[in-house]
């Protein structure tokens, strides 16, 4: 039997120089796309947003996402009859989970096996993060 207690991940703010490594670590060669349709999503799912600098978090295990600038953010999705206000650290895991579904259903579709091996390892390692936020429950409404 296993009893032994696993202790949870951390999560790194990252600033710097190490920050220009951090979007192709994330994204892999489809970086440049990737970030931008983080902006797009943005623009498309919390009120307000108009841009702003955002701050990359690299998970302890692998992975990561972008957060938006500090604050509470209105989250909303007609789609899915979603709607939230969250902390900018939970918008920024929503939006980039958002992005890397999306991502890894196109590289599917366009026989990209690494690019989609990559995005659909990146949304676990991400999903593994959400499950002890502390805002798990909004965090997964938004993505239901």
């Amino acid at each position: 039997m296993n009893t032994a207690l696993h202790a949870p991940q951390t999560a790194r703010y990252l600033d710097g120089f190490v920050k220009l490594r951090f979007l192709p670590s994330l994204f892999g060669d489809d970086f440049m796309r990737a970030e931008n349709n983080v902006y797009l999503y943005a623009a498309r799912y919390l009120t307000d947003y108009n841009g702003g600098e955002w701050t990359f978090i690299h998970l302890e295990e692998g992975g990561g996402y972008m957060a938006p600038p500090e604050g509470t953010w209105r989250f909303e999705n007609a789609e899915n009859w979603s709607v939230a206000e969250v902390s900018a650290d939970a918008a920024g895991i929503i939006i980039t989970a958002l992005v890397l579904n999306h991502r890894s259903w196109m590289y599917d579709r366009h026989d990209e096996e690494e690019l989609c091996a990559l995005y659909c390892r990146r949304h676990r390692q991400l999903m593994t993060w959400a499950e002890i936020h502390p805002e798990a429950p909004a965090i997964f409404r938004a993505l239901d």
